[in-house]
């Protein structure tokens, strides 16, 4: 299961890298309160989750990969907690390198 979730979060990731949200939307690309403050937070925001989505997506592929080969009696509902464990962390990571560009009016630090 993970590395299936995986692989469609890479696939998603490589997707939102290519054809990237370029205006803020309810649909669309990584919408948080903070990511929505303006345009410019709304860019960042697009092209650093794209990448963590890539990224967290390889590793969950990779840890699915050895959950199934080394500990094949390991429930479905473990694989679901570490799944959401790391959006979790994705997310923590994505806001946490916002607030580190943006002060918390959505305007650059300088």
């Amino acid at each position: 299961m993970l590395y299936f979730t995986g692989g469609i979060c890479a696939v998603c990731g490589f997707i939102f890298r290519i054809f990237p949200p370029h205006k803020i939307n309810y649909i669309y690309g990584y919408r948080t309160k903070f990511s929505m403050k303006n345009q410019d937070t709304w860019d960042e925001a697009q092209r650093y989750s794209s990448n963590s989505l890539i990224i967290f997506g390889l590793i969950y592929m990779g840890l699915g990969f050895l959950l199934n080969q080394f500990l094949s009696g390991f429930n479905t509902e473990y694989k679901v907690i570490i799944f959401l464990v790391g959006v979790i962390v994705m997310l923590i990571i994505d806001e946490g390198h916002l607030r580190k560009i943006f002060n918390s009016d959505g305007k650059r630090k300088v």
